[in-house]
């Protein structure tokens, strides 16, 4: 995925939307000036074809989404030039509420605004991702989504208790859907106290996922530029942080199976 941000603290929607658009059209630049090594796709098909001929494939997706201002036209503006997941809320909008919530206000959930928009991304065939969904938010989303969901950057609340992390119910709901949990890689949503975080930590997370039946729902998510430089002791950015990972869990046991579905096989099945 190549997350498209869409919606700063008190940034008004309209402004929202044009940087939105101004960041698509860059993408678009950068996937031009760079087709010999990645392309965008918008299919499964386009995926198998990019890979095909030895290229990166980018998805592009849209994290939090004051810049639609509730339009289901822009939406489709959206769609159009390429989004295919979607994520509603970072900040809470009007579309449902995240789990940062402005001062004195309780979790609203679902606005009927936001209804109209999961309608509308039904009938495009729009996957929804929940990451930063407030707990009311995510329950009034989960049953009305026609494709199952995703939570591309979140954990695992009962090992590490932040409250961007998923609860074992939210998990096991993601997982009966079939859908996808990215392993995020923030120290913060590792463990209580971050300065224990390093690669064991994080895969506490996987064992707990597999725990609740989720070996075919579960990847990398990352969250590189949410983690603003901040990784789990034994990763940084001088080199591949998934290959690190993959070396980790391949001399820690893990078998080879395993390591293929966390590593890509999942996302792809999905």
């Amino acid at each position: 995925f190549v997350a498209n941000f869409c919606g700063w603290p008190g940034e008004d929607a309209e402004r929202s939307y044009r940087r939105a658009m101004s960041y698509i059209g860059l993408f678009k630049i950068s996937m031009e000036a760079e087709a010999d090594k990645v392309e965008q796709v918008y299919t499964y098909e386009d995926i198998e074809r990019v890979f095909a001929a030895g290229k990166h494939a980018a998805l592009l997706s849209v994290e939090g989404a004051t810049g639609i201002m509730g339009s289901r036209e822009i939406f489709r503006e959206f769609y159009a030039a390429g989004v295919r997941v979607f994520g509603m809320t970072w900040q809470s909008n009007d579309l449902c509420a995240s789990t940062k919530l402005p001062e004195g206000v309780g979790d609203y959930g679902l606005t009927d605004t936001g209804r109209e928009i999961i309608d509308e991304g039904n009938k495009l065939g729009m996957i929804f991702d929940v990451s930063h969904m407030s707990d009311k938010s995510f329950w009034d989303v989960a049953p009305l989504v026609k494709k199952p969901l995703v939570a591309t950057h979140s954990n695992f609340r009962s090992v590490c208790g932040a409250s961007r992390n998923l609860t074992d119910d939210m998990a096991r709901e993601i997982i009966r859907q079939d859908g996808m949990i990215g392993l995020n890689f923030y120290p913060k949503f590792i463990c209580d106290d971050p300065a224990e975080s390093d690669i064991a930590a994080l895969l506490r997370h996987l064992e707990y996922c597999l725990s609740l039946g989720g070996e075919n729902n579960i990847g990398f998510g990352g969250d590189v530029d949410g983690t603003s430089g901040k990784y789990p002791k034994g990763l940084d950015e001088t080199s591949s942080i998934h290959d690190r990972i993959i070396e980790y869990m391949l001399s820690h046991n893990y078998s080879e199976e395993l390591v293929r579905k966390v590593a890509g096989e999942n996302y792809l099945n999905f």
